[in-house]
């Protein structure tokens, strides 16, 4: 089947925006500076709705820690975070790129993100910060992120667990945080694959 000459275009348009689309995809992103201070990004994506939380480690004696969580609308690639929780005058500007996500931090010293932290992220695992349901019947944690160090504890089917920022890492299993009914709390890793994030 031949299409025609507006067909054509229709079809590259829509493949040229589903290309764009697939840069913002949800998942944390992690800038590294020659220092060994890093910080990083976890980014949700719903539509053009956005939520995104950040974690920066300065790599200090004091061992100062920076953190940001913020809300808004991606408009052209570009979302201007808004925050309840924050400093109001900081302005934290994230840009959706091919290789990446790009931000900016203005007036965030109290929040402890600076110029420093500016500059390009690289996506570095699917997963994000927040809560995740077990979909597994069974979980497996594990003392490091290495398939190899299965442990004997285990979540199960509908057990809720959390990922927090500062503890995200690349790869495919995720440290996390379960506290049972009793309040007796486990953490380690799970696999991503065996966890849906909750809404």
């Amino acid at each position: 089947m031949k299409l025609s000459k507006k067909q054509t275009l229709v079809v590259l348009l829509l493949l040229l925006f589903s290309a764009l689309n697939l840069n913002a995809q949800s998942g944390t992103y992690e800038k590294k500076n020659k220092n060994g201070s890093y910080c990083y990004i976890s980014f949700n994506k719903n539509g053009e709705h956005i939520k995104s939380e950040i974690f920066a480690w300065w790599n200090t004696a004091n061992a100062q820690t920076g953190s940001y969580y913020g809300e808004g609308v991606l408009k052209s690639n570009t979302c201007v975070l808004k925050s309840d929780e924050n400093e109001p005058d900081c302005k934290v500007v994230i840009t959706v790129e091919k290789s990446g996500l790009k931000a900016s931090y203005e007036r965030c010293s109290t929040d402890h993100l600076t110029e420093d932290f500016n500059g390009l992220y690289n996506k570095i695992t699917d997963a994000t910060a927040g809560d995740y349901i077990v979909t597994a019947s069974k979980s497996y944690f594990h003392k490091k992120a290495d398939a190899t160090t299965k442990l004997k504890t285990y979540v199960v089917k509908g057990n809720k667990v959390t990922l927090n920022i500062d503890r995200v890492t690349a790869g495919k299993l995720v440290y996390v945080y379960y506290t049972n009914p009793a309040g007796k709390e486990t953490s380690g890793y799970l696999s991503l694959a065996d966890l849906k994030k909750v809404d």
